[in-house]
């Protein structure tokens, strides 16, 4: 640019020995001599070349001696790509209108890249006042002023200015622990595929982790079937409520177990059922403690997967769970009050009065689920079964609460079938075989 604008000099009538005239008028103490004075000066002005920005026509100098001095063009933006090659495409506004000089010195100052502003963050915020408002929580950047860390000024840009193709990248280029943990995951959320920035502000927040939102906010905006089945609960599980929340069990960024859980399920309900919880006037049990001194477990415990019977997120039934089971002793005899038993266990085993092979607990052929369940005042399942676990076969329960006593069953298993002898009848027997 220097040599072609000498050149043009030379061609239109003007010598050399002009240029440095006016170059040496320019820097004289009388004049622009503190331009020399700064850190950061601007190239041409260096070099004291200065027609490779103004012109001796147009607009009068004061003190050019009767000559006549202006830019070389009246678009900033034009003017300075003359030298400096701007890539095109989304470009910063200031950058795309041509306001160079709304963030830059033309000729020498005391900051990098010849900036009006030593404070990044301050010339930033002249137009960008909005973004910054002194939240509770501070991105790194944000909080020293370092816009420049993660948006580019000029060129061609995505994302507001963020001068990689995918967010992610930029924020792996400091959280380099961050991205070999989730590059190491089985299952990763899809917001951190797509972008950080789906659920963080990466500037400030008054949200723990800088996200966008609180917790479980910030989860339940994306799932919105959780949402509807927490506000619709009648049975609300502490974890969803407590503090922490959707953290409690899950991990935001992914995991090496389904639905991004902590551990796996078993473990994961353990680790908090592992003392007595009281909920209202309920007690529940110390899982964990129960069922390692109860060795009969439930096909689901056995499978250890709890949310086979409970929905973790809250339910409109008792004890969180995923279909209606009936808290009584009796109950009148309805295949809706069974639909929690039904998603494993065939209904037939309690509609068909006869069979030889739908359950073990027959006399012959005759069902005795059938008997006990189906009639107008009928036992539940819980009359002879633990839900959980138990020390006698097919998880039969030693005793069950009954008014205020504990009702025994005496259930004895044979090879044939078996005995039981519980507080409502007599020592009865059944065998499967009855030849």
């Amino acid at each position: 640019m220097k040599k072609m604008t000498r050149a043009l000099l030379i061609l239109s009538g003007i010598p050399l020995l002009a240029v440095f005239i006016f170059s040496q008028d320019c820097l004289s103490e009388s004049c622009h001599q503190t331009f020399t004075d700064h850190s950061q000066v601007h190239a041409p002005v260096l070099e004291g070349d200065c027609l490779v920005c103004h012109t001796d026509s147009g607009k009068k100098h004061p003190k050019s001696r009767g000559s006549e001095f202006s830019l070389e063009s009246e678009d900033i933006g034009e003017l300075c790509e003359g030298c400096h090659d701007i890539a095109k495409g989304d470009l910063h506004t200031p950058v795309a209108e041509g306001e160079c000089l709304s963030c830059h010195n033309p000729h020498a100052t005391d900051t990098p890249f010849l900036l009006i502003e030593s404070d990044i963050s301050n010339l930033c915020n002249k137009c960008h006042e909005a973004v910054i408002t002194n939240k509770k929580y501070s991105h790194g950047p944000t909080a020293v002023g370092a816009c420049n860390i993660c948006h580019s000024g000029h060129g061609k840009m995505v994302n507001s200015l963020v001068p990689l193709e995918e967010i992610n990248q930029l924020c792996y280029s400091c959280h380099t622990l961050k991205e070999q943990e989730i590059n190491s995951l089985e299952n990763i959320h899809k917001p951190v595929q797509n972008s950080c920035v789906d659920c963080h502000n990466p500037h400030e927040s008054d949200n723990k982790y800088l996200l966008s939102l609180s917790s479980p906010e910030a989860c339940l905006v994306c799932h919105e079937d959780i949402r509807i089945k927490i506000d619709n609960a009648k049975s609300h599980h502490a974890a969803v409520e407590e503090e922490g929340k959707c953290l409690n069990c899950h991990l935001p960024h992914g995991s090496n177990y389904r639905f991004n859980l902590k551990e796996n399920t078993f473990q994961l309900c353990l680790s908090c059922h592992d003392k007595k919880l009281k909920e209202g006037d309920h007690i529940i049990l110390n899982m964990k403690d129960y069922l390692q001194k109860n060795p009969e477990w439930h096909g689901p415990i056995r499978n250890k997967d709890c949310s086979g019977c409970h929905n973790p997120h809250g339910s409109e039934n008792i004890s969180l769970l995923r279909y209606y089971y009936p808290p009584e002793f009796y109950s009148p005899f309805d295949i809706q009050n069974y639909q929690l038993c039904f998603q494993c266990h065939p209904e037939t085993n309690v509609l068909d009065p006869s069979t030889i092979k739908m359950t073990g607990f027959r006399d012959g052929d005759r069902n005795l689920h059938y008997l006990h369940v189906n009639q107008e005042k009928g036992r539940t399942c819980r009359a002879c079964h633990e839900v959980h676990a138990s020390k006698l076969p097919v998880h039969i329960r030693d005793a069950v609460p009954f008014g205020g006593w504990q009702l025994p069953i005496n259930f004895t298993q044979t090879d044939e079938g078996g005995t039981c002898a519980p507080g409502c009848h007599k020592k009865v027997e059944y065998k499967r075989d009855k030849n």
